[in-house]
């Protein structure tokens, strides 16, 4: 850890700034993270992990204010708990992590960008199962293979089609975060089923 200690403060802006919509931050752990000599696995494992507790508290913070919907939640979750448990087990080389992790903070740079003031009034329309249920299983893939909770790609679905408030689409990408790190953590418990070695890895400490 020497020479690592400024991620502590960084971790806890991005973990803040992340949370206040609903997030629990992987993307910008990563993207904190991608300019040392950690191992994927190592990046997706500890992002995955600070995930769990971000996520957890807002969470409970937008639930206690009455934003969650559970009927607008369950169907993302169901599809995308046994999808992300598949991503974390299936070993990826080192380059294909590359690409899904710049197509991830692609990603979330465009979401923290969208302007999405006056998206909160005006009439919702609840997915279908149809599409409900393929979203949320690709998104539990992708998020397990990368070491995402899946929240930065689920929003943008929730908000630019109209399918929640942005406070609803908060409160159900922390659930789904929650849930999905918590998938993806247990598929990454066995390290025989780890991706293939690089050559940071091998480096001493």
């Amino acid at each position: 850890m020497d020479g690592l200690w400024w991620l502590v403060p960084v971790f806890f802006v991005i973990a803040l700034a992340y949370a206040s919509v609903g997030h629990g931050g992987a993307s910008g752990y990563l993207a904190a993270l991608s300019f040392f000599a950690f191992c994927p696995d190592e990046m997706a494992t500890t992002a995955l992990t600070l995930n769990l507790f971000v996520a957890g508290i807002a969470l409970m913070s937008f639930a206690r204010a009455g934003h969650f919907v559970g009927r607008l939640t369950w169907p993302f979750v169901v599809a995308s708990v046994p999808a992300a448990f598949l991503g974390g087990l299936i070993p990826v080389s080192v380059r294909f992590y590359q690409v899904l992790l710049a197509i991830a903070l692609g990603v979330a740079a465009v979401r923290l960008s969208l302007d999405l003031r006056g998206r909160e009034e005006g009439r919702v329309v609840r997915p279908s199962l149809a599409l409900a249920l393929p979203t949320g299983g690709g998104i539990g893939w992708l998020s397990g293979v990368v070491g995402v909770g899946g929240g930065i790609f689920l929003s943008p679905f929730l908000l630019l089609l109209r399918w929640a408030t942005p406070k609803q689409t908060a409160a159900a990408s922390a659930a789904f975060i929650l849930i999905n790190s918590a998938a993806g953590l247990c598929g990454r418990s066995d390290p025989a089923l780890s991706m293939e070695p690089c050559g940071r890895c091998s480096q001493p400490p």
